[in-house]
């Protein structure tokens, strides 16, 4: 009968054994971490990708309005100040993207602390990306809005911007604030929630 109760003892201790869980290695904390930051990067990507489309969209306005009026000085013109006023925000984008987008360097030390810097790292660059795209918005909404309407009312209003000054401000006024109201939600989406994903993250590594 003892031994039957020391086998059935034994049994018991190697089934709980099997049920703990197995320690946390800092592999699988660093897979746990990078799948988070991941995560909240993407949403990033998407701004990017949707930015440089729509300046590639602008740029096809710009150059197809320029190709069909060829001749016509004033439109030709007109395009062309467009383009130059807007090639500097695009430089500018391209440039703040490599440095979003650049692979951190590996830097020594226990694996905790090498996480905690390539987070904190992840989350420096978005705020420092966050602050410029603020900046770009200011000068470029304008400037995009400008363009189309200039261009729009060229082309397509009799008078053109000259005759119709209003109307033209009216319209301008119109669309930089619609595109101010979608760029807050954007930025909301895109930017401010990642962020505070990436400050709990931070915390977590902290307590950790």
């Amino acid at each position: 009968m003892a031994r039957s109760d020391e086998l059935e003892n034994v049994w018991k201790e190697g089934m709980a054994r099997e049920a703990e869980p197995a320690p946390l290695t800092g592999k699988d904390l660093q897979t746990i971490v990078a799948s988070r930051v991941r995560k909240e990067v993407k949403k990033v990507s998407e701004f990017v990708w949707a930015a440089i489309v729509y300046q590639i969209i602008l740029y096809s306005f710009l150059a197809h309005t320029f190709i069909r009026h060829w001749g016509d000085m004033k439109i030709m013109l007109l395009c062309l100040a467009g383009a130059a006023c807007y090639i500097p925000l695009t430089v500018a984008l391209i440039r703040r993207t490599r440095t979003l987008f650049r692979r951190p360097s590996e830097a020594p030390g226990s694996v905790v602390p090498d996480v905690f810097r390539k987070v904190e790292d992840e989350y420096a660059r978005l705020a420092d990306f966050f602050r410029f795209k603020r900046r770009m918005d200011w000068i470029g909404v304008p400037v995009s809005c400008a363009i189309i309407v200039l261009v729009t009312f060229t082309l397509f209003v009799e008078g053109g911007i000259e005759g119709n000054p209003l109307a033209g401000l009216a319209v301008f006024a119109l669309w930089v604030g619609l595109s101010l109201i979608a760029i807050h939600a954007e930025n909301k989406k895109r930017f401010i929630s990642p962020l505070r994903h990436l400050e709990l993250v931070i915390d977590d590594l902290k307590r950790s």
